[in-house]
């Protein structure tokens, strides 16, 4: 079951109770969802494909108000499978609701354009593209890469879309394909207020909550990865300077080297798996950490020097 299934039945319970966002809804999933044929004689043949059983129920209790005649199918084809038809009638009122909802004009000709009059409310623009996404919507899912599309046939009606949710501080972006077009983002932020938007308030949760687990286990991993390459590190100084130790204990200078590198070559050789807090504790008396990494380093220096000169 994907995230864009839980998403779309939980906004498949959400029917407008006013007129005026009912049909704006209606339109949004007239729009995304349906395909308009022009039959002999000017008739308008409209058929609403769905996939899921939630939408098509939201379809047919959004078109009962309007005393229109509706037919379910249910159709099964390779490779969508099963799916439900909803065939509007070719009656006189059911060609005035395509009227009202903007997808035939005034003349009842054809247009892919988005109903000015039905988007002017916010409750109302929020119902239309409710609509649209229960028609073309998809979203990834939780923890994966993010990717919000509504796909449509029309380029110009993706522009539109594009301003509408624009409208709503949404940034979405026209992607055209050979044989649609996406208007779709891949801003985290902005498919998680396009969630809240449309009144997917469990599928905004369930996103949030995988994104804050994200963050986690992402700062876990970059901590544990720093860990480990500091522990690399300091186990590679630790060897250098107990190489160094041992070079200087074997030279015949050891016994004239200031006493205060003496010790800590001592210390470090009893000590060679010590972080450098562990080693300065060890000291009598103790020392700091920063006065025992500069002893050490000038421990190293001379062996080195004393490597150079033989």
């Amino acid at each position: 079951m994907s995230f864009t299934q839980d998403v779309k039945r939980e906004l498949g319970v959400l029917v407008p109770t006013v007129e005026h966002c009912r049909r704006a809804q209606l339109s949004g999933l007239l729009f995304g969802a349906g395909t308009f044929d022009l039959a002999a004689g000017g008739l308008v043949s409209v058929r609403m494909s769905l996939a899921l059983p939630a939408t098509a129920r939201c379809a047919l209790a959004l078109l009962k108000p309007f005393g229109v005649h509706a037919e379910l199918r249910t159709v099964s084809s390779a490779p969508a499978g099963r799916r439900y038809e909803i065939v509007l009638g070719a009656g006189q009122r059911d060609l005035q609701l395509l009227n009202e909802v903007g997808v035939l004009s005034d003349a009842f000709q054809l247009q892919m354009r988005v109903p000015r009059r039905l988007v002017a409310r916010h409750c109302c623009l929020v119902a239309f593209l409710r609509g649209m996404f229960l028609g073309c919507g998809s979203i990834s899912a939780a923890g994966a890469p993010v990717h919000a599309e509504f796909t449509v046939e029309n380029g110009d009606l993706a522009d539109e879309l594009v301003a509408l949710l624009g409208r709503l501080d949404l940034p979405f972006t026209v992607g055209r394909r050979e044989r649609n077009c996406a208007c779709y983002t891949k801003r985290g932020e902005t498919a998680a207020d396009l969630l809240a938007l449309l009144g997917a308030h469990d599928s905004r949760l369930r996103w949030e909550e995988h994104a804050v687990l994200g963050r986690v286990r992402e700062r876990a991993n970059r901590l544990a990865n720093c860990d480990e390459a500091n522990a690399r590190r300091a186990a590679e100084a630790g060897r250098r300077q107990v190489e160094a130790a041992r070079r200087l204990m074997a030279d015949e200078s050891w016994a004239m080297l200031a006493a205060s590198v003496r010790t800590v070559a001592q210390l470090r050789l009893d000590h060679p798996y010590l972080s450098l807090q562990e080693l300065a504790a060890r000291a009598r008396p103790p020392l700091t950490k920063s006065s025992l990494n500069h002893r050490l380093r000038r421990m190293v220096a001379l062996s080195e020097e004393r490597a150079v000169e033989k």
